[in-house]
């Protein structure tokens, strides 16, 4: 297991004076990057190889979101995979009082990007130790998409975008289907689960549609977020998710 600290600054609040969403999964995100590189499968360590890891699916619980100057612990670790092609990595966020306050489980895979093939990590990674740990009970099941869409938001990736590997980084697939959500449920309510699955890589200038469906879940007055995003000139599918909303506090 592998933690680290982080204290929320100000531009990572957001409109409801909380620390937004994508800061979480920046946190998490460095703290899986600092980690592999610990563990000797980190990007300047694989990359030369003509290897690189590629994010699959992602799952996110937040319990409650933290505020400016707050002190945080991320804690994450390498869960246990019954296959040799998809590594499961998991995170829980802590507060100062040592409550978990945000939960996620992750599933990657090692890819070739000179061969364009999958790869069994077992083969590149020697001191391959996982936890029986997990922080969500989670099989990674297959997500709807959107029927009825209620919004549509175009985007053209930027150079800002783009993450080391070249392509879209996965923190910019989230803040997309956050921002398809209507500004009238953004304003009242938060973002308590995600779920995210990556189809297809996104490169600079393309254009992608972000389509979103919504549905209110009246037994305990939540909203429900069904989400898609495509790229416009194939029409390709990108990402889908699933996004639960809560009231806010």
């Amino acid at each position: 297991m592998y933690e680290i600290d982080f204290t929320p600054k100000i531009s990572e609040i957001g409109l409801n004076e909380k620390v937004k969403f994508t800061a979480l999964i920046d946190y998490m995100q460095h703290a899986a990057y600092t980690h592999a590189d610990i563990l000797g499968v980190g990007h300047h360590q694989i990359f030369h190889k003509n290897l690189t890891w590629l994010l699959l699916r992602y799952a996110v619980e937040v319990i409650r979101y933290p505020v400016l100057d707050e002190k945080l612990k991320v804690i994450t670790w390498v869960a246990e995979s019954d296959s040799p092609k998809f590594t499961l990595r998991d995170f829980e966020i802590y507060d100062e009082k040592d409550n978990i306050i945000c939960k996620a489980t992750t599933s990657w895979l090692l890819y070739n990007y000179r061969k364009r093939q999958i790869v069994n990590f077992v083969d590149y990674w020697s001191n391959y130790d996982a936890k029986e740990k997990r922080a969500i009970d989670y099989d990674f099941p297959k997500l709807k998409l959107p029927q009825k869409i209620e919004t549509k938001k175009i985007i053209k990736v930027r150079l800002h975008d783009l993450d080391i590997n070249g392509h879209v980084n996965h923190r910019m697939y989230i803040e997309w289907v956050i921002e398809g959500i209507p500004q009238k449920i953004f304003k009242k309510y938060e973002l308590e689960k995600l779920e995210i699955s990556f189809k297809e890589q996104a490169f600079y200038e393309d254009e992608v549609i972000v389509e979103t469906e919504t549905k209110k879940l009246q037994e305990n007055n939540q909203i429900k977020g069904i989400h898609q995003i495509v790229k416009s000139n194939k029409n390709k599918l990108v990402t889908k998710a699933v996004t639960l909303w809560k009231l806010q506090e």
